[in-house]
């Protein structure tokens, strides 16, 4: 097999990049990988969701600048029919026959394949990484971390009635967004002390046009797979650092669309780089305003509101009414 299978000693890590789920919104993942890795910022684990697991893996596998051009070339070359076979059947009638999925799952299989190279198992990746599925049956994540490594980046990614659900061990699964999708919950029961979030979305309501049902079904999956990462940064321990890398803008795409690909990738790496490099100097000259930094992550993506409303803090500064209203709903829609 390609690759040196990373050490087999077990050690509790220090550093976890976390990987969200995003769909074709993943690029973003690639570029705030790139910016990372350039500052010589590495993981002891590497865990991912739906496309995070995609991106996570093949970052794991080489998890260096040669690895992720690597990954970029991928990126750029990969169009919706390589992952979502068009059918010659009308959109309004796909929704309604029988079936468990618009899509088969064999092109995603084929973007695995060439993003991992030749690894086929857990064990030959060059860190420790692990992916999370959802048991349909019992409604649990399900966290794969050893064996082949196929079907279980396909379960994480298989998202609901786009891609089909996985079978393994005689269990189905599908994506793991629908229990976890930015499992930074797992990094801290790993016992990581600094967590780095690689969320390719935007922190509030998808700004993309409803244009059919699908739409709207989707964009109620987002808020409800979203509701989990509140929740768990308002209830983070002590001693566990989180930075949350800026995803920037969200293009106003549909979630088979690939034309923003190269956008997507440069946004990912720009806004991360710039993050880093202010939050470096930062801690080195002045930690207070470190910690101002990290928290403006949270402010500029109104989760920090957010999270004010849910442990009932009074929110520091005054916002115009609608704008009000709408972080209210936000709140209530994330429980």
């Amino acid at each position: 097999m390609a690759g040196i299978a990373r050490s087999r000693t077990k050690r509790r890590p220090r550093v976890a990049f976390v990987l969200s789920g995003g769909g074709n919104l993943g690029a973003i993942q690639i570029g705030m990988l790139r910016a990372l890795t350039e500052r010589a910022i590495t993981p002891d684990v590497v865990l991912g969701c739906s496309i995070g697991a995609l991106n996570g893996a093949g970052f794991a596998a080489d998890p260096t600048l040669s690895g992720i051009r690597h990954l970029e070339s991928v990126w750029r070359r990969t169009e919706a029919y390589d992952v979502m076979p068009s059918s010659r059947i009308p959109g309004p009638v796909q929704l309604l026959r029988k079936g468990e999925a618009l899509h088969s799952n064999a092109g995603l299989r084929k973007t695995i394949e060439a993003f991992l190279v030749r690894r086929d198992t857990f064990e030959e990746l060059a860190v420790e990484f692990q992916c999370v599925a959802t048991d349909v049956e019992s409604a649990m994540e399900k966290w794969f971390t050893a064996g082949a490594i196929e079907a279980p980046i396909l379960a994480s990614a298989a998202l609901p009635a786009v891609y089909p659900p996985v079978m393994i061990d005689g269990i189905r699964y599908v994506d793991g967004g629908v229990v976890d999708n930015v499992p930074i919950t797992r990094a801290v029961d790993l016992g990581a002390k600094k967590i780095y979030v690689l969320h390719v979305g935007l922190h509030g309501r998808p700004q993309a046009e409803i244009r059919r049902p699908l739409d709207a079904a989707l964009m109620a999956y987002w808020i409800a797979r979203n509701g989990r990462f509140a929740r768990d940064l308002a209830t983070l321990p002590k001693g566990v650092e989180v930075v949350v890398l800026p995803p920037g803008d969200r293009p106003d795409i549909r979630y088979d669309d690939f034309s923003q690909t190269a956008v997507l990738l440069n946004q990912g790496y720009e806004g991360a780089a710039a993050h880093l490099d202010a939050l470096a100097a930062a801690e080195a000259t002045e930690p207070s305003l470190a910690d101002r930094l990290r928290r403006e992550m949270f402010e500029t993506a109104d989760w920090r509101r957010v999270l004010e409303r849910r442990r009932g803090k009074a929110v520091l500064e005054q916002r115009p009414p609608e704008e009000e209203a709408e972080l209210d709903a936000l709140a209530d829609d994330l429980g």
